[in-house]
């Protein structure tokens, strides 16, 4: 043990809030900033959980100065000891008393420069809180599965039995059930429920894409999780503090709009309700959980009996490890399988201690499947993925097999069932067979509809900031709408400047353009620079490039649209419109390579916008650059803006074979019928011989429609349909 004391008699019960945060909110310095200072002023924490916990200079006087200035004099700290340059040390802040506290050794870490900082704090009465701060390894989930095994070994050696308990800070996961540093954690911790900010996202990092960042309380504390709230909302499972989101700020204040966008990580919290007042009458179990035996699918319920003061909380464990949101009594554990044989317990908890019961077996006897939800019918456009789901009880393992038509499909035995890039060939009706080894039973049919689509927008840059922070300058090259990549061509340089505000949904509070310069001398290199951009058109056709352009008043009059199909190894001059004339406003542009060879379907695709002489883009004897403005004089440092790059096209779909029906024949006119995939195109092909080279193109449509040939004087021909 590491001089932990045992609770002192207290008499006078009150009710008093508890908000623990978990907070690793430095940026690059790794040294608190102010930034960070006023998130945490403005959170109003009791317990803080803090990561990198570096100050100034980091003498005692200068972290005296940090708690004081953003919680109060009143509230005292602990620091790991560590003083060396690059240190990252963990601490805990609190509002009541730190009594003991200690820093214990990280042993994954090959050089450690933090540990697992705990502190024990006498709260209100006879409670005391047993807080430890971590900040787990970024190397590897493996690393952090053995950190988490030490981290439980350490607390259930140390700490009281059934103690409050909360471990916080950075874990650094990818994932809320990252196996296994979150299972051991979820063995002995609650995660449930998880925080999330104003517009219900649970992640934590600095890009918000990732939960790194945890406020995990014991069985015997998590019964007592309340509510957090602020001046102007209430938050049911705790909050993330997000200052971009979180409105208004004035609930938090001093905290400003961008302070959470400087921070590595979000700010996390919970509140607890607890009683402070002497241990008058824990709970007592007067009835012991009952042993059950039931077949598969049937509902299963455990209940106990207890008595002691005040609310009694509940926390059912199964083979020893909590059960995530089994805090209730009776606790019922519908559609019962195979896989939830085993025993059950539960932790009973008031204000004044708690109490174990005993543990007890459940039997899961074998049930054959049977669906309770059948695979639903559906319509889904070309090339979207449709996906067929049921669901059954039964003894598991279950076993799918689907099928179309009645026919199986050869390797889809998973459920749920998805087909990617659906095409008019996959319409039809699917059905599962689920087994087990007691039987098995068919599902009724789904239709799936599959509807072709109208042009739609694959790819697409807008400039402007990835979040929004009302500065025009502040720009990205990050497409904003699917994927790929923009780049400056021949040598030119960019900034970000105001974009288009009349194409651009950003209006002119957040709406950037691309904005390029550093382009070549009057009389050099012709149609080499300007920007570029790559874009894969895999399944799609009929691509569309448009676009807004501005030049200033010395920039270039005349770009040239060109596009490759080798992914940049050579380009193709666009020649519809033969040039694109700019003036010093912003002009839309929008040019269709329906026809371009090989700009379908193609993942080498690029495309590219550059200066070029007046000579070749308007056939004058000037070959030179000229200036947007006539009475201005082209200069490399003139600029040219780019804005709302978008492609778009339509999905690929493949038609079927055609079966072709003659019509009519005489008076001078012989027509057929063309019958294939619905609204799929097909092309009436002719020759005058079956050679395979001799078939040329007269008519094209979509499938089903009628082709008329009147001019019955020519020799004789045949006649054929394929899909376009």
């Amino acid at each position: 043990m590491l001089g932990i004391l045992l609770p002192p008699p207290v008499s006078a019960q009150t009710n008093f809030n508890l908000r623990i945060v978990a907070a690793n909110l430095n940026g690059d310095a790794q040294s608190y900033q102010p930034f960070a200072l006023r998130i945490l002023q403005g959170t109003k924490a009791d317990v803080v959980c803090i990561q990198e916990f570096n100050y100034s200079n980091n003498a005692a006087s200068d972290f005296g100065v940090l708690v004081g200035s953003c919680f109060g004099t009143n509230f005292s700290y602990y620091r790991e000891p560590y003083t060396s340059s690059g240190d990252i040390p963990n601490g805990i802040i609190s509002r009541w008393p730190i009594v003991a506290s200690g820093s214990w050794t990280d042993t994954v870490q090959s050089q450690p420069n933090r540990g697992f900082a705990w502190a024990q704090i006498q709260l209100p009465g006879t409670n005391y809180l047993y807080a430890v701060s971590v900040h787990l390894l970024t190397t590897s989930a493996a690393n952090r599965s053995s950190e988490a095994t030490n981290l439980k070994a350490l607390i259930q050696s140390n700490f009281p039995p059934n103690a409050f308990t909360v471990v916080a800070g950075d874990f650094n996961t990818g994932s809320r059930t990252e196996s296994t540093t979150m299972q051991t954690f979820d063995s002995y911790l609650n995660d449930f429920p998880v925080p999330v900010d104003n517009v219900g996202n649970s992640d934590t990092s600095e890009n918000r894409d990732s939960p790194h960042d945890y406020v995990l309380p014991s069985s015997s504390l998590t019964n007592f999780e309340t509510a957090t709230v602020f001046p102007s909302h209430s938050f049911p499972n705790g909050l993330v503090f997000d200052s971009t989101v979180y409105t208004p700020l004035s609930d938090v204040s001093p905290v400003q709009f961008s302070d959470s966008t400087n921070a590595q990580h979000m700010a996390v919290m919970k509140d607890f309700s607890l009683a402070a007042g002497p241990a008058t009458n824990p709970p007592v179990i007067t009835v012991q959980p009952q042993g059950q035996t039931n077949a598969a699918g049937a509902t299963i319920s455990f209940s106990v009996t207890a008595t002691g003061s005040g609310t009694l909380n509940y926390q059912w464990l199964f083979n020893s490890t909590n059960i995530p949101g089994a805090t209730s009594n009776p606790f019922s554990i519908p559609n019962a399988q195979l896989t939830n044989n085993g025993s059950y317990s539960v932790i009973i908890t008031n204000s004044f201690g708690s109490v174990t019961s005993s543990a007890v077996a459940l039997l899961v006897t074998n049930a054959p499947p049977a669906i309770t939800s059948q695979p639903q019918t559906q319509s889904v456009l070309a090339g979207q993925t449709a996906t067929f789901n049921a669901s059954a009880t039964g003894t598991l393992p279950l076993n799918y097999q689907w099928l179309l038509n009645g026919t199986n499909i050869s390797g889809a035995t998973t459920n749920p069932f998805s087909i990617a890039n659906v095409q008019t060939t996959n319409a039809g009706n699917y059905s599962v067979i689920i087994t087990n080894l007691s039987g098995s039973v068919t599902s009724s049919a789904a239709a799936l509809t599959v509807v072709l689509t109208n042009p739609a927008v694959f790819a697409q840059w807008n400039f402007n900031s990835i979040s929004p922070d009302g500065n025009v300058g502040t720009g990205t090259t990050t497409p904003s709408i699917g994927s790929g990549t923009a780049s400056l061509a021949g040598g030119t340089t960019q900034t970000f400047s105001t974009g288009d505000t009349n194409l651009d949904p950003a209006g002119s509070t957040d709406n950037s353009a691309w904005s390029t310069t550093t382009y070549p001398a009057s009389t050099a290199n012709n149609k080499t620079a300007g920007v570029q951009f790559a874009v894969s058109t895999m399944g799609k056709q009929n691509i569309a490039i448009s676009w807004s352009q501005q030049s200033s008043k010395t920039g270039g009059k005349y770009f040239r649209l060109q596009y490759s199909t080798n992914s940049g190894t050579s380009f193709t001059d666009f020649t519809t419109p033969a040039t694109l004339t700019l003036g010093t406003n912003f002009y839309a542009f929008t040019n269709s390579l329906a026809t371009a060879p090989g700009v379908n379907n193609n993942a080498n695709f690029v495309f590219r916008i550059v200066g070029e002489f007046e000579s070749t883009a308007i056939g004058s004897a000037n070959a030179n650059y000229v200036a947007a403005q006539p009475t201005s004089s082209y200069a490399t440092s003139g600029t040219t803006r780019f804005d709302m790059v978008t492609v778009s096209g339509t999905s690929i779909v493949s038609g079927s074979a055609a079966t072709i029906t003659p019509l009519a024949f005489g008076n001078g006119v012989f027509s057929l019928g063309v019958t294939g995939t619905v609204t799929a195109g097909y092309v009436v092909q002719i020759s005058t011989n079956l050679g395979s080279t001799n078939w040329l193109p007269v008519f094209t449509n979509a499938s089903p429609f009628t082709f008329t040939e009147s001019n019955l004087l020519a020799p004789q021909k045949f006649y054929r349909a394929v899909a376009q």
